[in-house]
């Protein structure tokens, strides 16, 4: 009987492990679609698309804080979503692509501080950047 009862525990645990891995990615999906939100709300004002210049510092200021919670997102066990299984496998280039990614929006959010359109945009070009050459190596699309 007591084998019964731990055979069962560990399977609850595992199960719980399982839904916890997918709750991960679930999240990191959520996080990047909100990268990727607030990506697009940038490039419509750098554009002149929209007449929201002034929000340049709020969505600069969401894209550092964004970023710095990136790296948190792919904790292991956690493959899933549109991450590609190269993640875990080179995770010294991968942490590279993060601390790139942490250290352009940490310069667009500096740059989009004043609102300045043009100023916002030219670190606007290397926030994407670090976007791209993260993604070519680790989104599958």
């Amino acid at each position: 009987m007591r084998i019964s009862t731990t055979l069962a525990g560990v399977a609850s645990l595992l199960a719980l492990n399982s839904i916890g891995a997918e709750a991960d990615a679930e999240y990191r999906q959520h996080a990047m679609q909100a990268v990727g939100g607030h990506m697009q709300a940038i490039v419509k004002i750098i554009r002149g698309e929209v007449p929201h210049a002034g929000h340049l510092p709020m969505h600069g200021n969401a894209m550092a804080d964004l970023a710095e919670a990136s790296g948190s997102l792919f904790p292991e066990g956690s493959e899933g979503g549109d991450a590609l299984p190269a993640i875990w496998e080179d995770t010294e280039d991968f942490a590279e692509k993060i601390e790139a990614f942490r250290a352009a929006a940490q310069e667009f959010k500096e740059a989009a501080a004043g609102g300045d359109r043009a100023q916002a945009g030219a670190a606007l070009q290397g926030l994407g950047g670090a976007c791209k050459g993260c993604h070519d190596d680790y989104r599958q699309e």
